[in-house]
């Protein structure tokens, strides 16, 4: 039970005689390609890197405790006050035509348990609540950052 000489030559792949040499324009074609899909590649890694370097967003109770502890190693406070339809909010509310959300949050200063920051947000959902306070507190480590690479310079004109 042997194939036919006509089949075992289909399976070889070689159809038509001897193998083709291959000409200089297929080789620059095939390096081009692999050069090209290398580029490519290295786009997609970087956008990878991009986006597990940025900070997650915080959604609930829990992560906002972890990353809060992060950044407030001298510890903080939050409170969260829900105001619901037709209910009396403070003058300094944003108008809103859902129920508002408001999140008064403190940082403590090292040592001496006094108040460093004090500061409230509103919000129409307990996450953007959330996500308000971490951005906000995100947002003062990197002006401090900034003001102790200036070399301590006052960079907002004031005295």
């Amino acid at each position: 039970m042997s194939a036919p000489p006509a089949l075992l030559v289909l399976a070889s792949g070689v159809q038509g005689g001897g193998s083709h040499p291959v000409r200089g324009r297929d080789t620059l074609l095939v390096v081009g390609l692999i050069v090209g899909m290398a580029a490519l590649a290295g786009v997609l890694v970087a956008i990878v890197r991009r986006r597990r370097s940025r900070a997650r967003p915080v959604s609930d109770q829990w992560a906002a405790l972890a990353v809060m502890g992060e950044l407030c190693p001298d510890g903080w406070q939050a409170t969260i006050n829900l105001y619901g339809w037709g209910a009396p909010v403070p003058g300094d509310a944003p108008p809103s035509r859902a129920p508002l959300v408001e999140l008064e949050w403190k940082q403590f200063e090292e040592g001496t348990g006094k108040v460093a920051i004090a500061r409230r947000t509103w919000a129409e959902t307990i996450p953007e609540a959330l996500e308000a306070m971490v951005a906000d507190r995100r947002t003062d480590l990197t002006l401090e950052q900034i003001e102790r690479e200036a070399g301590g310079q006052e960079l907002w004109g004031g005295s």
